[in-house]
C-alpha cells in the first residue's frame, strides 16, 4: 500500500506541475495581447480629398482614424482599407480615384445570395437611404431594377444599373453602407482591379489579341498575355448509348460562340453548324450524330463579338415571379413531341431521336441527335442535328409551354450550312411514347 500510494502521489504531483505551467503560459499570452500595438490609421494626409469624400458616403459613421491602411500599387491602383472594430471594407479606385472594387468581409458570397432570386422590383420601391447612398456614389449610374435579399437579419439590395455602357451591381445595405461593387469595363469576365494588379489592359477584353477575351483564357488555363498559349474551351467525348459525338464549349459573357465542322479536311471547307449562342459563363453543349460523315470530320468552336451596346442599354422589363406551373420535363427521353402537319419528334434516349413524318406512302423516319434546355421558367429550346449528304443541318425549336404542361406554341428556326433557310411556328404537344 504505501508503495502504491507514493506512486499516485508523485503522479498527483506532476499533473499539478503541468497545469500551473499552463496556467503561466495563459498569463503571458493574454498579457502580450494586451500590449500589443493597436492598428494604426493612415495618416489623414496620405488620403486624397476626393477618397476621403468617398469613404464618407460609402461607410456608415465614417470616421477618418477608421483608415486602416492606403498603398498605391505600381500600376496606378490605389488600395485603401477601413475599419473601425471587426470587419473590414477593402476599396480600390484608379488613378483617377474613380472606384474599381469594394469588398467588405462582413458577408460571403454574395453574388451566389442574389442568384437564386429573380423578384426584380423597380428603384421607385428602393429605400431612401440606399437611394441617396446610390446617387451619391454614382452619379452617372442609369438604374434599372434592383433585388432584396435577407441576411443575418440585415436587409441587402444589389442594384442593377449601367454606368458608360458598362453593366454594374453594387450592393448596398439598409444603412446605406456599400458593400460590394465591381466594374468590368471591358466585359471579359475579369473585373477591373483584378485586371490591374495581373497586368491585365482592363480596356482591352483581349489584351494578348488572339481572338479570346481574357476572363476565359484566365479561367480555362490560357495566358491573357501570351498569343500562344490558348485556352482550353472545346471538350468531345463520345455517348456510346446514343452513338452521338457530344461537344461541350466553355463561353463568357459578351460573346457568342458557334461550332464550325469541315467534312473533307480541306483547308477552306469550314462550315458554320447552327446558329451562334450568346454565352454567359457557362458551358453550353452540342451534338452531333457520330455515325455517317463525322467519321472523317473535324470540328473547331468560333467567337464573334457581341455589340454591348445593344445587350446592356436594350429595355429590360420587370421580371415578375409566375405562379405558373408550366410543368417542363426535366428529360425528353422516352417522350414524343407533334408539331403539327403529320410530324411528330420521338426521343429514344437522352441525346437521340428521330423525326417521323406521315405521308400517303408511310412514314418517313429521319434520326437526329439533340440537346434540350430550359433558359426560362415556362420556355425551353430544342436543338436538333440530322445528317445530310452535304453534311449537318440544324433545326431550333423555342417552345413556350401553357400553364398546365403537355403542350404550347413553337417558333422553329432551319439552318443549312450555317445559314437560316425557313421558319415555321405553329403548336405543340408532348405526350409519353406509345
Amino acid at each position: 500500500m504505501p508503495l502504491i500510494y507514493s506512486i499516485m502521489s508523485t503522479d498527483y504531483r506532476w499533473i499539478k506541475l503541468i497545469d500551473f505551467r499552463l496556467l503561466i503560459s495563459s498569463v503571458l499570452i493574454i498579457i502580450a495581447l494586451e500590449n500589443s500595438p493597436p492598428v494604426m490609421a493612415a495618416p489623414p494626409e496620405e488620403v486624397p480629398r476626393a477618397i476621403q469624400d468617398f469613404l464618407e458616403g460609402a461607410v456608415a459613421d465614417f470616421k477618418p482614424e477608421g483608415v486602416r491602411s492606403y498603398d498605391k500599387h505600381s500600376s496606378g491602383m490605389i488600395c485603401v482599407e477601413y475599419g473601425l472594430k471587426s470587419h473590414t471594407s477593402t476599396f480600390k479606385f484608379d488613378a483617377e480615384y474613380n472606384l474599381l472594387e469594394s469588398t467588405s468581409d462582413r458577408f460571403i458570397d454574395l453574388a451566389g445570395t442574389f442568384a437564386e432570386n429573380d423578384d426584380r422590383q423597380p428603384l421607385l420601391r428602393l429605400p431612401s437611404e440606399v437611394e441617396h447612398t446610390l446617387r451619391a456614389l454614382f452619379p452617372s449610374l442609369e438604374g434599372i431594377n434592383f433585388l432584396k435579399a435577407v441576411l443575418q437579419g440585415e436587409s441587402l439590395y444589389q442594384i442593377n444599373g449601367i454606368i458608360n455602357s458598362v453593366e454594374v451591381f453594387p450592393v448596398i445595405d439598409q444603412k446605406g453602407q456599400l458593400l460590394e461593387y465591381s466594374i468590368d469595363r471591358d466585359g471579359d469576365g475579369l473585373g477591373d482591379a483584378y485586371e490591374l494588379n495581373c497586368g491585365f489592359n482592363p480596356n482591352d477584353s483581349d489584351s494578348d489579341k488572339d481572338g479570346f477575351p481574357d476572363g476565359l483564357e484566365h479561367l480555362k488555363d490560357g495566358d491573357p498575355l501570351d498569343p500562344s498559349v490558348l485556352p482550353k474551351i472545346l471538350k468531345m467525348y463520345h455517348d456510346l448509348e446514343s452513338n452521338v459525338m457530344v461537344i461541350t464549349v466553355s463561353t463568357c459573357n459578351g460573346k457568342s460562340f458557334f461550332l464550325e465542322v469541315n467534312m473533307a479536311g480541306g483547308k477552306g471547307e469550314w462550315e458554320k453548324l447552327g446558329e451562334s449562342v450568346l454565352g454567359d459563363g457557362k458551358d453550353k453543349e452540342f451534338t452531333i450524330p457520330s455515325d455517317g460523315f463525322f467519321v472523317n470530320a473535324m470540328v473547331r468552336v468560333g467567337i464573334e463579338e457581341v455589340d454591348q451596346n445593344l445587350v446592356l442599354n436594350a429595355d429590360v422589363p420587370t421580371r415578375k415571379k409566375s405562379n405558373k406551373n408550366c410543368n417542363i420535363p426535366s428529360s425528353l427521353r422516352g417522350r414524343e413531341i407533334a408539331i403539327g402537319q403529320g410530324k411528330r419528334l420521338v426521343f429514344r434516349s437522352t441525346r437521340r431521336g428521330e423525326m417521323v413524318e406521315g405521308s400517303n406512302r408511310g412514314n418517313m423516319v429521319v434520326p437526329f441527335s439533340y440537346t434540350f434546355s430550359k433558359p426560362d421558367r415556362c420556355k425551353a429550346r430544342l436543338v436538333l442535328t440530322f445528317t445530310t449528304r452535304q453534311g449537318f443541318e440544324t433545326m431550333v425549336y423555342e417552345l413556350t409551354f401553357v400553364s398546365k404542361g403537355g403542350g404550347g406554341e413553337f417558333i422553329a428556326k432551319k439552318f443549312g450550312k450555317g445559314r437560316k433557310e425557313n421558319a415555321g411556328q405553329g403548336n405543340f404537344t408532348i405526350s409519353m411514347n406509345r
